[in-house]
């Protein structure tokens, strides 16, 4: 019955990183001549960084020269990051190629960034969602996003782009591509993207709440003087809180978070549970 009386003061936005392969970039591995993170293929220009948003690492990709393996001539290559395997040719939006499990359609993709470009070249982040088609024998999409900046900054942003639900089927995969320039071209040397802490944003309706005992509840919302954390699955073991500018203004593994200092407005929660799961709830302060 508490569950329910504090489910019912809630209008949850949980975000489940667990859904995108390696969403912090905290594991690497050879992959071929690169080093990747794991769940994810790479063309040259993409490296393992220890400027996080968090944790040890995130992905930095560069535009940079390499070898043209087609035409053995050096040409100036953005680097790209793509879910799924490696592949001499990274997707491109809407291919086929690549991608990992997905049975329900996120609000939208979230996670941080920093970016700098001497020639004014513009960062892509896009995510598709697919259903495989039996009688055609392929998949279609489902749902897009896209995420474009050429906004020069040195600290780590948050970004929050929606997705385009244009089918009524609910998807089954998900590629995510991430590139430090347009994957069409080739960008200027010197061009890097920093990115790190990717997350799917869902609505949580009160039915989850109540019958997925493992999901974190956080009371009362909106708050005044404090914040509350109750948990009934794995213990939480940091939360952070942070504003809608994407600066962290928490920071703390209490279950009881003073907030009587803070301005009002709205604020994400972001906590990671001792498995490594994270979850993402914004709060209101009046």
């Amino acid at each position: 019955m508490k569950r329910l009386l504090l489910a019912l003061l809630l209008i949850n936005t949980a975000a489940f990183s667990q859904s995108i392969p390696n969403a912090g970039f905290e594991t690497w591995s050879a992959s071929g001549p690169f080093l990747a993170p794991n769940g994810w293929g790479v063309s040259p220009g993409v490296k393992q960084s220890t400027d996080a948003h968090s944790g040890s690492y995130a992905m930095l990709c560069v535009v940079d020269t390499a070898t043209n393996p087609m035409t053995s001539a050096l040409d100036t290559l953005p680097g790209i990051a793509y879910t799924g395997a490696q592949s001499m040719t990274p997707p491109t939006p809407g291919s086929n190629v690549g991608g990992f499990a997905i049975t329900s359609v996120p609000d939208s993709l979230t996670g941080y960034f920093k970016f700098r470009s001497p020639g004014n070249d513009t960062l892509l982040i896009t995510v598709s969602l697919y259903k495989w088609d039996t009688a055609a024998g392929s998949r279609h999409i489902t749902g897009t996003a896209t995420f474009t900046s050429n906004i020069t900054d040195t600290a780590y942003g948050r970004f929050s782009v929606p997705l385009v639900d244009t089918s009524a089927s609910l998807p089954d995969s998900a590629i995510i591509i991430i590139a430090a320039a347009n994957p069409q071209g080739k960008g200027h040397l010197g061009t890097s993207l920093w990115v790190d802490d990717l997350a799917f944003t869902m609505t949580t309706t009160l039915a989850q709440v109540v019958n997925t005992p493992s999901l974190p509840i956080l009371y009362p919302n909106p708050f005044t003087h404090q914040i509350n954390l109750e948990t009934h699955g794995t213990p939480i073991k940091h939360i952070t809180l942070v504003n809608m500018a994407g600066q962290t203004v928490r920071s703390t593994t209490a279950t009881t978070i003073n907030t009587s200092l803070l301005q009002a407005g709205s604020y994400f929660v972001e906590m990671e549970d001792a498995d490594g799961n994270r979850y993402t709830e914004k709060v209101v302060k009046e």
